[in-house]
């Protein structure tokens, strides 16, 4: 009830916004990526090869952005509304991509970034508004769900240093359900160190969730990455992992952190890349390279 309350009143105030102003046509951008990517599994399932092709399609009116995305990764090429939402001046309500909980858990630019450490409550249908540069407050739900969220997060750049805080307390008499990030992005001299810690609780089941990872741009052609991340804590109802491996709620988790090594090489329009991912669990390692190009 007090989610619906709240929505309510931040929901009246958007839309009394938002149909005083005036709109204007905006031309549509197109932005992708095209490319072939082949990989090997410890597993077993050597040689399966993907078509990385993706066509983002974002248009923004002034009142209204939007991002439809049409992606082939899987062979199976469809198309995506990723995000869809109204904006007027410090208020935006709609259908984002992903929760502001995620904005200050920093990671390298690894190719896969299979992170299973960014679990958490938050959802991508919200009403935002930003009290003030870098800090954005939400209330944040998902679809036919009348449990809402409330998120803060707040950013900020300090002599090169990027610090970053998000928190988050689900609006549940049940179960104990709070969320508290702190991330920090750190440059170190040519490379650029960023790390997160994730505290709080899921269903009443503790998290502490980490990651940490290092960007270097070894010259203008190559670029090394690497970042570990892994959940810690205990298991929860809300993670298809921890269900899908039969956990129940409060069972402490083993084997959860993976590490993954990415090296991009770009001699001209092309990225060539090549990726290393290794698990703790077992038979779950793999490695991947492709060649893409950005539009």
């Amino acid at each position: 009830m007090k989610a619906i309350k709240l929505a309510s009143v931040f929901a009246v105030s958007a839309v009394a916004a938002a149909v005083s102003t005036t709109t204007f046509a905006a031309e549509p951008v197109f932005k992708g990526t095209a490319g072939l990517e082949y990989k090997s599994q410890e597993s077993g399932k050597d040689g399966t090869t993907a078509n990385r092709g993706e066509v983002n399609i974002i248009g923004d009116t002034g009142l209204v952005y939007f991002d439809l995305d049409m992606e082939a990764d899987d062979g199976n090429g469809g198309f995506n509304l990723d995000e869809i939402y109204v904006k007027q001046g410090a208020v935006q309500f709609g259908d984002f991509d992903g929760t502001i909980l995620d904005s200050v858990a920093y990671s390298a630019g690894v190719e896969e970034d299979n992170d299973n450490a960014k679990e958490d409550f938050g959802d991508v249908l919200a009403i935002r508004y930003m009290l003030a540069e870098g800090l954005t407050v939400a209330l944040e739900g998902g679809t036919n769900d009348n449990v809402g969220s409330l998120a803060v997060a707040y950013s900020t750049d300090l002599s090169g240093l990027t610090l970053g805080v998000s928190a988050g307390y689900k609006m549940s008499d049940d179960v104990d359900n709070q969320l508290l990030t702190v991330g920090v992005k750190v440059p170190l001299g040519m490379a650029t160190l960023s790390s997160f810690v994730r505290v709080g609780s899921i269903d009443d089941a503790d998290v502490m969730n980490t990651g940490v990872g290092i960007e270097l741009p070894v010259s203008e052609q190559l670029t090394l990455a690497a970042q570990y991340f892994t959940r810690g804590g205990e298991a929860n109802s809300t993670n298809s992992d921890d269900t899908d491996a039969g956990l129940t709620v409060g069972s402490d988790l083993e084997d959860q952190g993976r590490t993954e090594f990415t090296a991009y090489y770009t001699p001209g329009d092309v990225t060539f890349y090549a990726s290393y991912l290794s698990y703790e669990a077992d038979d779950s390692d793999y490695s991947v390279v492709g060649a893409k190009v950005s539009f």
